[in-house]
């Protein structure tokens, strides 16, 4: 989300204007410090617009410029509740700051991409409401930016030219939501790609562009990655890459949104590599990129839900590619590949259940993956354990129907392994036979 510059009156200290400069500065600096104190910063935006309508203040371009820029600050901190009637007032309060923008006399190009930024914040805000006619409304809003910065000399002006890839990136996102994952559709690999044509060859090691790079190939990754095109798979694992690269290329890596975003690619790379035809190259690639994933996650994913998401999707690759492994290892072997999936099966449904517990919402399918993931290795390692795992992982009064279900099928399957297997257990086939008579149970 964009916040315009801010605006060079050529006042002395004691101009008025001066103090609403300072009272949008320190209101600006709370929103980006935190989005959870939002209140806070709408406090301080309105404490600016308070002065900014003070008798003594006369009207005038910075004044109009000024007034739009608080009424933007203050829009955007409303959009940082994740809230509906939040999202209602920053799309109000846009509004405002674009009539602000827009009036004033000597238009000069730096106000012209300030109304592009009111246009890209207002399209960002309606794409976070996952309903047709909003997000055809944001698709508008960013090509309006896009049309307005276009006309800018955006190749000569870093800023201009910063602001018009990020509209292209917020673009191809939008399109992405707009389409089936499955197929994904050309408009938005094409912006995605204009975005990267805007950049051009600015340093990638500067952490603003390089951020901004990384983003825009990460983004097409994740839009291409459920395709059922081959070649789309191929150019998702490309993007992923890249990604990487350029996230490890960057000089100043001070921003924490660049390790999630690094952790999110290893992540996505490990997925893609879990899904892909087995072989010795993927199963690698997949613990690879998983581990590195674990790596930077693991220690945020108490702290922050992005960091669960991403340790919860590198552990159900992880075990993707162990199960694919222990078919062909010794026994001594499959005992180690065994116990390391379980470890990383049960922290991962604790990790789910912590989350949830705070109000923490869309795991509920990284539980299940991973929960039908943890039947399949005990009913194959060991049967013994399986009643345990279901008893620990499953609410028996208000079971997950989705676990449940996995949970039936693994136990018949377990119970049909022992009674064909030459060394019957029949007290491990007792107990998984009792198991089996509370899931159905359950069921009805």
């Amino acid at each position: 989300m964009e916040t315009p510059e801010n605006p060079n009156t050529n006042e002395s200290p004691k101009h008025p204007l001066a103090a609403v400069q300072e009272a949008i500065a320190k209101a600006d600096a709370i929103a980006q410090r935190d989005r959870n104190a939002y209140a806070e910063a709408v406090k301080g935006f309105d404490h600016a617009l308070e002065l900014l309508a003070a008798p003594e203040v006369e009207e005038s371009d910075a004044k109009r410029h000024l007034s739009g820029w608080a009424e933007m600050g203050k829009a955007n901190a409303y959009s940082n509740s994740d809230t509906q009637e939040g999202i209602e007032k920053a799309i109000a309060g846009y509004q405002v700051a674009l009539k602000h923008f827009e009036s004033i006399e000597d238009q000069k190009d730096s106000h012209k991409a300030d109304i592009a930024a009111v246009w890209g914040n207002i399209g960002h805000t309606q794409s976070r409401v996952p309903a047709k006619e909003t997000l055809e409304q944001a698709t508008n809003c960013f090509r309006q930016s896009a049309v307005i910065l276009e006309e800018l000399p955006w190749k000569e002006t870093p800023r201009y030219r910063h602001q018009l890839a990020a509209t292209y990136l917020n673009l191809g996102n939008v399109y992405a939501r707009q389409s089936n994952p499955q197929k994904p559709e050309q408009r938005t690999v094409d912006a995605y790609e204009k975005a990267l044509e805007v950049i051009g060859d600015l340093p990638v090691e500067e952490a603003p562009i390089g951020a901004l790079v990384a983003s825009v190939r990460a983004s097409l990754g994740r839009a291409l990655m459920w395709s059922a095109d081959a070649s789309n798979l191929k150019l998702a694992i490309a993007s992923f890459d890249e990604t990487i690269k350029v996230l490890a290329g960057i000089k100043e890596k001070k921003d924490p949104r660049l390790v999630i975003e690094m952790g999110s690619a290893h992540a996505n790379r490990a997925n893609l590599f879990s899904r892909a035809q087995p072989t010795n190259e993927t199963v690698q690639e997949t613990i690879k990129s998983s581990e590195f994933a674990l790596k930077i996650a693991e220690p945020n994913e108490k702290t922050h839900l992005g960091a669960a998401e991403i340790s919860l999707s590198a552990r159900r690759s992880y075990c993707h590619a162990f199960g694919m492994l222990i078919g062909n290892q010794p026994p001594e072997a499959q005992a180690e590949i065994h116990d390391k999936a379980s470890d990383l099966l049960e922290d991962g449904l604790k990790l789910v259940a912590f989350w949830e517990e705070k109000g923490a919402q869309g795991l509920r399918q990284a539980a299940q993956h991973l929960f039908h993931l943890g039947c399949a290795f005990y009913c194959t390692q060991q049967p013994h354990f399986l009643p345990e795992f279901i008893k620990e992982n499953l609410d028996a009064e208000n079971p997950d129907p989705v676990m449940r279900q996995s949970a039936e099928k693994t136990v018949a399957e377990a119970i049909d392994r022992i009674q064909k297997s030459d060394a019957k257990d029949s007290e491990v086939a007792d107990a998984l036979r009792s198991t089996l008579d509370s899931l159905k149970a359950q069921a009805s």
